[in-house]
């Protein structure tokens, strides 16, 4: 998997400059143009995730076990809420939407939240997003399976920016078993 990121990323690379050298013919063009595929790749590339760094902050070990399509009993279910955490923390933030940003993750003990970022004031029905979310949660999948084995609670709080007022939507074990 490390081997595909990096061929891919070097392939990356080599496209722009491929472009770049053959619009360079005409130097004010190539210049425009790679200006252009720069604010393009920064834009729709910029999670792009370097390999390396992942291997640095995570063993191979536990990202087997938060990476697994099974339980993987190598790990407490507090220990896997505790690595599957950082492990999604390190990746924000992150936009879910254009006035949603994620901002982390936390194992507590009683609960697995999520924390999101509004950009935007405005009022959101909660019963109407707590629907929402169920129905996109995978009810056979792992992390699933953990909360109603461990008996958490799944919970997704949100900040709005400008005003910091705060509402959570909480999902309990009984909910995730529907």
């Amino acid at each position: 998997m490390k081997k595909l990121f990096l061929h891919l990323k070097r392939l990356f690379r080599k496209f722009w400059f491929v472009i770049f050298l053959i619009s360079a013919i005409s130097l004010p063009f190539g210049l425009l143009l790679l200006a252009v595929m720069t604010i393009i790749s920064m834009v729709f590339f910029d999670n792009i995730v370097d390999v390396d760094d992942i291997l640095e902050h995570f063993t191979e070990e536990q990202l087997e076990i938060i990476l697994s399509d099974e339980i993987d009993e190598r790990a407490s279910d507090d220990e896997y809420f505790k690595i599957l955490a950082r492990y999604q923390s390190y990746f924000c933030p992150k936009k879910a939407d254009w006035i949603t940003i994620w901002t982390g993750a936390e194992a507590k003990e009683d609960a697995y939240v999520h924390y999101y970022e509004l950009k935007k004031e405005m009022e959101i029905s909660k019963d109407a997003l707590k629907e929402k979310i169920l129905d996109q949660v995978n009810k056979s999948g792992v992390q699933t399976q953990r909360l109603i084995r461990s008996n958490k609670k799944l919970v997704f709080y949100y900040t709005y920016r400008k005003s910091g007022k705060t509402f959570d939507i909480t999902i309990t074990p009984d909910e995730l078993k529907k």
